[in-house]
């Protein structure tokens, strides 16, 4: 598993992937990225001590992400990741987390404001369509207004390739994106055992008819494969 890269397209960054004692929600049903979990504390430190001890600072801003949430780490990890800022002068964090945890996101905003580390949290919306990500994704937002979810976010990751959506959906959720948060993320869905079945010729379309117009977008990061940010396996 890679658990550090350098992102040297459009935003400029260092990532890592680091592991946390696991997904609060762990329902998607189009996700198996929270399998990727480590309970034991000394082990879960030892790797994201390996992962974070690379980072340079070069670029001042670093991804961290822990296939769930941010407050998945546990604390000496999550202190690890901080300490890594404030040594190598990290001026912007991004991190991921669920809508769960919309009251803890506003403490730590406040919590690294203070420290002079800008805090950028990244949300897994998928789909602005509620029902959709609700019903057929069990994403577990519930019902989140619009302006509930730029209160929360500020950049977001958007699905594009799961049965049962279509392609103006796609395009009607990547300009929703791209006119209400700093920036997207589209992710090309990728079929995995056991979970929602992909629509190869819905995916193939995106390529022909949307992907043309993001790709040279500043503010758009769109995955074919979810390894392209050099992460994962």
């Amino acid at each position: 598993m890679e658990r550090y890269s350098e992102i040297i397209e459009k935003d400029k960054r260092e990532i890592v992937l680091l592991i946390g004692n696991g997904c609060c929600w762990s329902k998607c049903k189009f996700c198996n990225y929270h399998t990727d979990r480590m309970t034991d504390n000394v082990k879960q430190i030892e790797i994201n001590k390996k992962a974070l001890s690379r980072v340079t600072g070069e670029f001042g801003v670093l991804e961290a992400i822990n296939s769930g949430s941010i407050f998945e780490l546990n604390e000496e990890s999550k202190k690890l990741l901080i300490d890594t800022c404030i040594k190598k002068n990290i001026k912007r964090l991004i991190i991921e987390s669920h809508y769960i945890y919309k009251n803890k996101i506003k403490s730590f905003r406040e919590e690294c404001k203070k420290l002079k580390i800008k805090l950028k949290v990244k949300g897994g919306i998928e789909t602005f369509d509620d029902k959709f990500r609700e019903d057929v994704l069990n994403k577990g937002f519930g019902r989140p207004t619009l302006e509930d979810l730029k209160e929360t976010f500020d950049e977001i990751n958007l699905l594009v390739g799961v049965k049962g959506q279509n392609i103006e959906q796609i395009e009607k959720d990547i300009e929703m994106g791209l006119g209400n948060f700093e920036r997207v993320c589209i992710n090309l869905y990728k079929q995995m055992e056991y979970i929602l079945p992909a629509d190869e010729a819905l995916k193939k379309e995106f390529l022909n008819k949307i992907y043309p117009k993001y790709k040279d977008n500043n503010r758009a990061d769109i995955l074919i494969e979810n390894t392209d940010f050099g992460v994962g396996d």
